[in-house]
């Protein structure tokens, strides 16, 4: 994954690898859709080549399986699947956390706090605050991981980040579920300001296994 990325950088493949992977995560393209080649180059304003590249890197991720005859399929999801996706993010975000709390700087904790007021500061269950919610957990995820300066780290990270958007939706509509997440980014805000690896580690990953263990009550539900 890392090495592809590399010999890509600076091209439209990395362009359009973002973009693409932005609008699966976003819900554009549903589980099982089928990725025409042509019509994403027509979209991204490239040629076929870099959709390609783009294409493998995605599957390199678990968003898209590139079948025979087939060709690429937004990747489907079923329950195991990502219950074990939160497993390994309780692993690596854990570690994050604790590599971030020997080296965050302290405009980063800044920026954490902040995102926590925003959540704070959001109430309802519209549309747009949904969308506002999702995207400053997601901020709150990155600068952590980012603080935690190890490259590789990170781009393992991005390979378990895929989860899907209805998911997303559902977590960020539960109010008790908003609440839990708020008290665990300040509990691990508590243990980076503190410098204790520990501490932030703990957090990180009972924070992730509480989001599993939603999940896992959401699709018992439905079932």
């Amino acid at each position: 994954m890392a090495s592809a990325q590399i010999t890509i950088a600076g091209t439209s493949a990395e362009r359009v690898y973002d973009d693409l992977r932005a609008a699966i995560i976003g819900g554009e393209y549903a589980p099982g859709e089928r990725l025409r080649a042509e019509a994403l180059a027509a979209r991204f304003g490239t040629s076929r080549t870099p959709v390609r590249e783009a294409l493998m890197l995605l599957e390199g991720d678990g968003l898209v399986e590139i079948e025979p005859r087939r060709g690429a399929v937004v990747r489907s999801f079923d329950p195991a699947d990502l219950v074990d996706l939160y497993e390994v993010r309780a692993l690596l975000e854990a570690r994050a956390a604790g590599l971030a709390a020997a080296r965050i700087a302290p405009a980063d904790l800044a920026l954490l706090e902040a995102t926590c007021e925003r959540v704070e500061g959001l109430t309802g269950n519209g549309a747009r605050t949904i969308d506002t919610l999702i995207a400053t957990n997601e901020d709150f995820h990155r600068i952590l991981i980012e603080a935690a300066g190890s490259p590789r780290l990170s781009a393992a990270l991005r390979t378990v980040a895929g989860i899907p958007r209805p998911f997303k939706t559902v977590f960020w509509n539960d109010a008790s579920a908003r609440a839990r997440s708020l008290a665990a980014h300040r509990e691990i805000i508590a243990g980076l300001r503190a410098g204790s690896s520990d501490r932030a580690e703990s957090a990180m990953r009972l924070h992730v296994l509480n989001a599993r263990d939603f999940l896992t009550e959401v699709m018992r539900e439905r079932d």
